[in-house]
């Protein structure tokens, strides 16, 4: 299934194949617990303690209130029954929704 990483260290998107396996995007991530936040054009899975790491990067999804620490994979929108779908975006209209931002850029953002 296709999936978008989103990195904001290596301020990249990444195209990759999600095998249906839940715990292949604790790898992605790099993390131990994921979340979802829900989009326009997908889901986007994220590492719920990101905000306790440290060395952190962060990115901001263009009409969300908040950034978002560490890495993120953008899927699909939720079908009618809850499940994952392919993510349906392309890198190159994900590219306009998203800006990295660095640790003060977002203490910035708050004050």
């Amino acid at each position: 299934m296709r999936a978008i990483l989103i990195d904001p260290i290596e301020k990249s998107f990444t195209e990759v194949d999600y095998n249906g396996d839940w715990k292949t995007i604790y790898k992605h991530l790099d993390c131990d617990l994921f979340d979802v936040v829900f989009t326009d054009f997908g889901d986007i899975y994220l590492d719920d303690e990101g905000l306790m790491k440290s060395d952190q990067q962060f990115f901001h999804i263009r009409g969300m209130s908040q950034p978002f620490a560490g890495r993120g994979l953008v899927f699909g929108p939720t079908d009618d029954e809850g499940g994952t779908t392919p993510a349906t975006i392309s890198i190159e209209e994900l590219e306009l929704q998203v800006k990295f931002m660095t640790p003060k850029k977002v203490m910035e953002m708050f004050s």
